[in-house]
């Protein structure tokens, strides 16, 4: 058996420019073509989030407007039932619950950074530690299973409830870490 994804256009939707799709294969009897999404830019993603496709571009001004001055590639967060049938110029970035790509928040910032940037992930949640979801955020990291970045980065501190796995880095590293990236004036 072969597991397939793609996406279908629903009766009365239009379609999607055909810069943007590329068909995969029809098999026989399938009575609905099925497309590959093609993203190669930031407006690319802008128009598929307007047809509900969950998909969430991560950028570095995001983060650097969540208090943390950093430089890095975009990187595209998809979910990933879609991980294998995207054509992207972006890095990708798979996440389990599609919803978190909806709306992304804080929370959603802090576990996209987990995968990329554990310590960025650390500065941006104690940053804005009285904006931040407690429960949202133990939500998200362990929906995407990532307890063990977490632990590493003592994101317990925050969100007590994330359950240990694994050795934390050392408190003073973190510290260190802190005090030698300076926070962006306007984070709580």
């Amino acid at each position: 058996m072969k597991l397939e994804t793609g996406i279908v256009r629903e009766a009365g939707e239009h379609a999607l420019p055909r810069t943007m799709t590329a068909p995969v294969r029809r098999g026989p009897g399938r009575p609905k073509m099925r497309y590959r999404p093609v993203i190669r830019s930031a407006k690319d993603v802008d128009r598929l989030r307007r047809r509900r496709i969950p998909v969430f571009l991560l950028t570095q001004e995001w983060v650097t407007r969540c208090g943390y001055p950093v430089r890095f590639q975009p990187w595209l967060a998809i979910p990933e039932t879609l991980a294998g049938s995207v054509d992207s110029a972006f890095r990708l970035l798979p996440v389990r619950d599609a919803d978190a790509l909806r709306e992304p928040g804080l929370p959603e910032l802090v576990a996209f950074l987990l995968r990329t940037d554990p310590l960025a992930a650390r500065a941006v949640a104690t940053r804005n530690r009285r904006a931040l979801d407690r429960h949202e955020l133990y939500r998200r990291v362990r929906n995407e299973g990532l307890e063990r970045p977490a632990t590493r980065i003592r994101l317990q501190q925050l969100a007590p409830s994330l359950p240990r796995i694994g050795e934390p880095l050392p408190l003073e590293d973190l510290q260190w870490v802190d005090e030698n990236n300076p926070p962006l004036s306007g984070t709580s």
